[in-house]
């Protein structure tokens, strides 16, 4: 508390101004304030992703500005957890820069528990025996630790404009993020106590990574033409690629662990061009781009696995072709689009787009030496080429009336093709055997302006996609592990958004949209059957003698239907306890409104607003399977709540303007969220002996009442 008092005593000090006179090239303002705040309980989720704590806060800008040099420093909630600082400047007509800091939290859950004695380590170890963990969690080793990452970030920007008609300009920021986050070990041994999905353990993942970024773009324009050749660069470090956790479901003397992978360390760079000419015949505008980027990253591969039983586990060394794996993917672009008025009242756009994804990693051949019959498994590499062309023509048949109409062809070829070519009738479709896909997109529409206060726009889009016609005799389109490949299979989709505009009056602005979207995954035995979502808004503002009045409404419904298939066997086998199919049918109702005012009691010296927003999420999941036990029946695989909840927020603020230098603000806010959720409601530490929890999900809902004042000076 002393700490940010402090620091923003000293802003404000340092932003003050020297003089007072009307020539004078300062600006600004300064800003203390303090916050009380009332909370029913402490939630990471009400703190999600900001700083909001009892106690002052502070912050303010500072301008300088004459006939040839500015410079502006901007910064708030210094020593807070969602601080910023911003600094920007220059030459008018020869340059200017940019620099920032910025700090904010990812909090997941506060207060938590495990039975790891080190909770942020990447060597996760129990404080004895994997045996003698205690079920009981006031018992467990580390009792408070929180789920939180801390993200920072800092860069800036220089851009010359000096060299005319040259320009030059260079970014670069550097992101660091650091702290925990929920994660799940899973166990793989063999056990009769619990089914074939094994036994977890949630626990503390540490996060410490950074992320570095720099692009610079040269060019050159005027009236008629712009030229720019651009280069970036991003380079990814992860200190915490790989944590080991000690396993605490093993009963004998031996010890098993687990290790989970993280990203590795990768890098890009690239190079961009980009030109465009204006004033063309037809009055054209002809615009191409092109550009090659690589990504590459390398890992350490693990080359053990554990097996056995949870009394006697044992380690065993796979067989590697090699000990690490090299990751090289290139990616090449090019496009170009050509605009037109070919004739009256006609505008025509023209455009193709060319992408080729390369991937040289490498191949890795690994054989378990357990089960040497089975052979040995190799990573495939997809590669793919995208080629798209099309045209839209736009003609105003009356004067406020116009149509567009628009055709689309995308042809995406696969690599590994050849593969499907060798067996006309595979049993199993994966990416290795796809040999293309055809998009074909129609679209149209209708902009209707009858009135200077009424305007409409109805757009109508459709995509039909399809594979190759050798591809399409396969009757199934399935691949091995049974999940439909929805990106390329076959598809159909349809959308449609309306949208209208309405000022009947000059102090009245109403504005309303629908849009539906349906996609039929056709042919598709496993996967995604159909997708498809509503949504209707309405927004509304109206002024009446200097008091304003607003008002939104949102309301979207979505549904997902989906076939799955658990355990062995095709989809046309008949359902067995070592395999069968599975539907569900997810439905989504989610509904938000909101109405607020600002009145000005005393016009330029003391206003009120009022605002207050609800939203509602209703979801359902119903569960259907080919198979059921005594246990497991009709209805008891539902999810009646899925993703409830409720979330209200009021806002009440009195603001004062004592003179033209001096205003306060005084507010309130409450918020509230309370979740509903079948697959959390009774989360907790230890629910059966096998899984162990450590709270991560335990402070989803909250109440939070939020009293603040807040003191400003303008110069």
């Amino acid at each position: 508390m002393k700490s940010r008092l402090l620091l923003a005593c000293l802003f404000c000090l340092f932003l003050a101004p020297p003089v007072h006179a009307d020539d004078n090239p300062f600006s600004g303002g300064v800003f203390l304030g303090g916050r009380a705040l009332n909370l029913d309980h402490q939630s990471a989720n009400f703190n999600q992703y900001n700083g909001i704590v009892p106690g002052l806060f502070g912050g303010g800008g500072l301008g300088y500005d004459t006939d040839k040099y500015h410079f502006d420093v901007d910064a708030a909630y210094l020593g807070e957890d969602d601080m910023y600082l911003k600094a920007s400047g220059g030459m008018w007509g020869s340059f200017k820069f940019s620099l920032f800091y910025t700090e904010f939290p990812h909090n997941y859950s506060f207060e938590d528990r495990t039975i790891y004695t080190d909770p942020g380590s990447q060597n996760l170890t129990l404080p004895g025996r994997a045996s003698a963990t205690p079920h009981n969690s006031d018992l467990w080793p580390s009792t408070s630790f929180d789920y939180k990452i801390v993200r920072k970030d800092v860069g800036g920007s220089v851009d010359v404009t000096a060299i005319s008609p040259f320009f030059f300009n260079v970014t670069a920021d550097r992101l660091q993020r650091e702290g925990d986050m929920p994660w799940s070990g899973h166990n793989g041994l063999n056990s009769t106590a619990v089914s074939g999905f094994g036994q977890t353990v949630e626990l503390p993942l540490p996060i410490d990574d950074h992320t570095t970024n720099a692009n610079a773009l040269l060019g050159w324009k005027n009236k008629q033409f712009y030229l720019a050749l651009g280069a970036s660069f991003s380079e990814y470090g992860d200190d915490a690629e790989f944590t080991r956790f000690q396993d605490p479901f093993t009963t004998g003397a031996t010890q098993a662990f687990g290790t989970i992978v993280g990203p590795p360390d990768n890098k890009s760079w690239g190079v961009s061009f980009t030109g465009t000419a204006r004033q063309l015949p037809l009055s054209s505008i002809f615009s191409l781009t092109a550009g090659w980027q690589e990504n590459t990253s390398s890992t350490t591969l693990l080359d053990t696995i554990e097996t056995g039983t949870q009394a006697a586990p044992t380690v065993t060394r796979l067989i590697l072709s090699q000990p690490t794996f090299n990751g090289d993917v290139e990616y090449f672009n090019l496009g170009a689009n050509l605009t037109s008025n070919p004739v009256k009242d006609l505008t025509t756009k023209l455009y193709f787009k060319y992408f080729d994804r390369r991937n040289d990693s490498d191949q890795v051949t690994f054989e378990n030496p357990l089960s040497p019959a089975s052979g040995t498994v190799t990573n495939a590499l997809l590669g793919y080429d995208k080629t798209t062309a099309g045209g839209e023509a736009t003609y105003r048949f009356l004067q406020n009336l116009k149509g567009i109409v628009g055709y689309d062809f995308t042809d995406t070829r696969y690599e590994g093709g050849e593969d499907f070519l060798t067996s006309p009738t595979p049993t199993a479709l994966g990416v290795d055997n796809v040999l293309r896909t055809e998009d074909n997109t129609l679209k149209g529409g209708l902009v209707y302006n009858p009135f200077d206060w009424l305007g409409a726009r109805l757009m109508y889009q459709y995509l039909d996609r399809g594979t190759d016609t050798e591809l399409q005799a396969v009757p199934a389109n399935v691949i091995a592990n049974n999940v439909n490949r929805f990106d390329i299979g076959r598809q159909t989709q349809n959308m449609l958004k309306f949208t209208a505009d309405l000022t009947p009056l000059e102090t009245l602005d109403v504005s309303l949209e629908y849009a539906y979207k349906l996609d039929d995954y056709n042919d598709a035995v496993l996967g995604f059957q159909k997708v498809s979502e509503n949504e209707f808004v309405l927004d509304g503002n109206y002024d009446f003698k200097g008091a304003k009045f607003f008002a939104f409404f949102d309301w979207d419904v979505s549904y997902i239907d989906e076939m799955g298939r658990s355990g062995s066997g095709s989809p046309s086998s008949a359902p067995a306890s070592s395999g069968y199919n599975w539907n569900a049918d997810m439905r989504n109702n989610n509904l938000a409104f909101g109405v607020g005012t600002t009145i000005p009691i005393i016009k330029d010296k003391l206003a009120f607003k009022l605002q207050w927003d609800s939203e509602k999420n209703e979801g359902y999941g119903d569960f259907t399977s080919q198979y059921y036990t005594s246990t497991i029946t009709p209805g008891t695989t539902d999810i009646a709540p899925w993703d409830d909840y409720t979330r209200q927020n009021i806002s009440a603020m009195v603001t004062y303007a004592y003179d033209k230098h001096l205003s306060f603000v005084f507010g309130f806010l409450y918020s509230q969220f309370k979740l509903n959720d079948g697959q959390l409601n009774g989360y907790q530490y230890v629910p059966s002996t096998s899984v162990y929890l450590t709270g991560a999900y335990t402070d989803q809902n909250y109440k939070a009442n939020i009293y603040y004042v807040r003191a400003c000076y303008r110069f």
